[in-house]
């Protein structure tokens, strides 16, 4: 992000560190910009006589501290002259970035263009210029922090940002440092790990990383699933504080990667940040995105996976013949929701439905835990219903994930709050249509209902 306020300039990098000083005569070329005052976000890069940007040159200038040829490029303008534009749609603050830029006389600052071409011809032609991808945005977007699903990344190759966890060295060795292990954070800010990179770094940064790693050093590794220890290697744990970027070949089911090879130091992204990204297909630019590895899923023994410390069994199993899902989709579907669905679960009794033999197959109706011990499952006093088992609340992630490994397909919550269950704070409209009627009058019924409903003052959902 850049800040221009009376002449005045701020180069601010993703973690919210002030960089203009290590990028004082592009600041300089910045201060010349005819507007009062303004924020840009764009990205800093080095170019090469192509003019294609070199990430390797980059990394060189400022640990060289020699950053007279950096270029910033400006995608977009939240804050104009005054001006919040961030509910403006992206086409129209790149209109107005444009024509900034266009009488911006310096080249170290520039426009980055967009192109209406189809995404696959602008990919191939991205690949064969050996660039690292292409962005995506809608052009009606308002302006958001950080990831949004306004905007996609089309890759050549896979790369992205990785937290070092770790490092490993020959065995017995005292120094040394062979291979980073990789990291990424799960959605509960804990972190997985992904794999391992072979250092690829010139002595002087080399050294400037070890230098690093040995004031992070700790007892225990700080990945929840850390690898089996090995005969000819030993692994030296580090606190979770620095960011690498690694290009590789695809993730594993496992969750880690295949073939990373090592790009360089990321000292601009704080590694709390850094989360495995979601790959699109360029062919199906409709579906959605897949989420491969993204849910904490690790090895287990005889064939089981483990997913936010579940055993997942039967992972491949078939649970419903017409769309071919299994066992695994409905694993990771509510890990996926499960942020979104807690909030409505927390501190209400649930009943449950399950389907051990598929959709299809027999159901089976569950208030109370049984012989079957739920993970992660919160069990009420039994003097709230009494003469009964105790009733079960989902309260946490990892319970969500072990109704699926039960094989429930449905959760039926109550509408009271423990402790006291006999004064419910919402009720549900089921609104159960006979076959023959048309889904538009389902909608039209369900849209009365609300438009009653507010009119009695009763904030309601459809």
């Amino acid at each position: 992000m850049c800040r221009l306020d009376a002449g005045r300039v701020k180069l601010i990098t993703r973690g919210g560190h002030d960089w203009t000083t290590k990028m004082r005569t592009l600041a300089t070329a910045i201060e010349e910009m005819p507007v009062d005052n303004a924020w840009l976000d764009g990205e800093v890069v080095v170019l090469t006589e192509s003019g294609t940007p070199d990430f390797n040159a980059l990394q060189n200038a400022f640990d060289r501290r020699s950053t007279a040829q950096l270029t910033f490029f400006a995608f977009d303008v939240p804050f104009f002259n005054g001006r919040d534009l961030r509910e403006v749609p992206l086409s129209q603050r790149r209109e107005l970035l444009g024509e900034l830029i266009a009488r911006t006389s310096s080249e170290r600052v520039r426009f980055s263009e967009s192109f209406t071409e189809d995404p696959e011809s602008l990919l191939a032609s991205a690949c064969r210029m050996r660039l690292e991808g292409i962005i995506g945005k809608r052009a009606d977007a308002p302006y958001r922090s950080g990831r949004s699903t306004d905007w996609i990344k089309l890759k050549c190759n896979q790369r992205q940002e990785f937290v070092v966890g770790g490092h490993t060295r020959l065995a017995g060795a005292k120094s040394g440092m062979r291979s980073l292990m990789l990291g990424v954070h799960e959605r509960d800010g804990s972190l997985r790990f992904a794999g391992t990179v072979k250092v690829e770094l010139k002595p002087r940064p080399l050294a400037e990383l070890e230098k690093k790693a040995a004031k992070l050093l700790r007892d225990d590794p700080p990945f929840y699933n850390p690898p089996p220890c090995e005969k000819d290697r030993d692994f030296v744990w580090l606190a979770p504080e620095l960011v690498v970027e690694a290009s590789f070949l695809e993730w594993t089911p496992s969750g880690e990667v295949r073939h990373p090879v090592f790009q360089g130091m990321r000292d601009d992204k704080p590694a709390t940040a850094v989360t495995e990204e979601t790959v699109v297909d360029v062919d199906e630019p409709e579906s959605l995105p897949q989420a491969k590895g993204t849910t904490r899923a690790s090895p287990g023994r005889a064939g089981t996976l483990v997913i936010a410390g579940v055993k997942v069994s039967n992972a491949e199993r078939i649970i419903d013949d017409v769309t071919r899902l299994k066992k695994i989709d409905l694993v990771r579907y509510y890990d996926e929701i499960a942020e979104f669905a807690l909030p409505y679960l927390k501190e209400r009794p649930v009943s449950l439905v399950r389907a051990p033999e598929g959709i299809h197959g027999e159901l089976f109706f569950q208030k109370h835990e049984e012989r079957s011990k739920i993970p992660g499952i919160t069990r009420l006093p039994v003097e709230m219903h009494p003469g009964h088992p105790p009733l079960l609340v989902v309260d946490h992630h990892e319970a969500l994930i072990g109704l699926a490994q039960m094989n429930v397909v449905e959760l039926h919550s109550w509408n009271a709050v423990q402790p006291d269950l006999d004064h419910p704070d919402r009720f549900i409209l089921d609104l159960d249509p006979d076959p023959e009627l048309s889904w538009q009058m389902m909608v039209d019924a369900a849209t009365l209902s609300k438009v009653l409903l507010d009119e009695i003052g009763l904030k309601s959902f459809i």
